[in-house]
């Protein structure tokens, strides 16, 4: 199985898929921020996220012929258009794929970027908003994941919400 955690950035993607990651006996966690960390790196340069999804297909084959066989990718993913041209590579190798679209709050997700401390606060505390308005208007032009608010829930209670619907099908 598949599981895409999508989401903006301080949604906690990053934090729910290293849990969810625990449910398998066996599994990888694929991020996407870390395996398509090219330089030069451009937002929106359609060979650098081509170049990617065909990474994780490669990946995800190796590990597949190797043993595993669920895993966890996180990502943004801004249309339905791009979550398709992704998972549409990913059904050949692995049919059984679950999407999920992590959101939350602005106050909350600002404190958590906040909390980060990272090098990059200044531009993600800026894009998440930016994210928050593209991921919304995409929801409700087509399918960018099930959603999930993550506001005023635990790490692990999110995991809980996604494992059970995972299991339920």
């Amino acid at each position: 199985m598949i599981i895409i955690i999508n989401g903006s950035v301080g949604v906690g993607k990053t934090s729910i898929s290293w849990d969810l990651q625990k449910k398998f006996n066996k599994s990888i966690m694929l991020d996407g921020d870390y395996i398509g960390a090219v330089y030069p790196f451009e937002i929106y340069d359609n060979k650098r996220i081509e170049y990617l999804y065909e990474t994780f297909s490669h990946l995800i084959k190796f590990h597949y012929s190797n043993g595993y066989s669920n895993f966890i990718i996180n990502y943004v993913f801004e249309s339905e258009k791009s979550l398709i041209s992704l998972t549409e590579r990913l059904k050949k190798i692995i049919p059984e794929i679950y999407c999920f679209w992590l959101t939350c709050s602005n106050e909350v997700q600002e404190k958590r970027i906040k909390k980060r401390n990272t090098e990059g606060a200044s531009w993600e505390l800026k894009r998440f908003i930016e994210l928050n308005n593209i991921q919304k208007l995409a929801s409700e032009k087509g399918f960018i994941g099930n959603k999930i608010d993550t506001s005023l829930s635990s790490i692990e209670e999110i995991t809980e919400i996604i494992w059970n619907s995972i299991i339920k099908k």
